[in-house]
């Protein structure tokens, strides 16, 4: 483990997570989840394999630790944005505006594609379905006792939620029986217009606001079609 030069244990903890999780999310943002282990993470940090355990049980742990400390902002930018909105339409709308432009401003694309690829099943099915159901199974799971991981679950769910509650309420308004279908369609043209706004900020020749303004106007016009066309049907 290396030296501590910090006054105290905490200060060093704390500094070698910050390490931990810088190393862990420059890896997701240039290299992608399957390249995340212990052993890249252990030699980009130069922390040793065994050291990292102390910090997470593995790699899946590492992805929680990264949305954890990433979704807060995002789920603060979401509720200004939706505030004092009402109309479920509205709402799905402005959602799918300032997901595209937290991805714009912070790159939080990638955050998109780890949660989709998430061994967390549980909690995706719980926020993504809105299956409250779900979420007490898992606060229930450990009645007596809760493993690290376990009891980590719990904060993470609950950042998922705040940032996919406004999505899941307003498309069960609009169609109860249907809802489903209308959040994933809606997730899946935000998460693709995150990808095309991290091609084009990564390629120098369309690393301009104006094709990135044409990203988030084109996946809001095909966002719009899809709420009218869905609630147009009988549910």
């Amino acid at each position: 483990m290396p030296r501590i030069t910090e006054s105290t244990v905490n200060e060093h903890r704390q500094r070698m997570l910050t390490e931990i999780l810088d190393a862990v999310e420059d890896i997701l943002k240039t290299e992608g989840r399957q390249q995340l282990t212990m052993s890249a993470v252990s030699q980009r940090t130069g922390i040793a394999r065994n050291s990292l355990y102390r910090y997470a049980s593995n790699a899946d742990r590492l992805c929680d630790m990264v949305l954890a400390r990433r979704l807060p902002t995002w789920s603060e930018a979401l509720q200004r944005a939706l505030d004092g909105l009402n109309d479920p339409k509205d709402i799905i709308e402005a959602w799918c505006l300032v997901n595209l432009q937290q991805a714009s401003e912070h790159g939080h694309g990638w955050l998109m594609d780890l949660f989709s690829s998430s061994q967390h099943g549980r909690l995706r099915k719980t926020f993504l379905y809105a299956d409250q159901h779900n979420t007490q199974s898992v606060q229930s799971s450990h009645p007596h006792s809760q493993t690290q991981d376990t009891a980590a679950e719990l904060p993470l769910l609950h950042f998922h939620q705040l940032v996919n509650g406004p999505l899941i309420e307003a498309w069960m308004l609009l169609l109860p029986n249907r809802a489903q279908i209308g959040i994933e369609l809606t997730r899946g043209l935000v998460q693709s217009g995150m990808r095309l706004i991290d091609s084009a900020q990564s390629n120098p020749q369309r690393q301009s606001q104006e094709s990135i303004n044409s990203i988030v106007s084109s996946v809001i016009a095909s966002v719009h079609t899809v709420v009218e066309t869905l609630t147009s049907q009988p549910d």
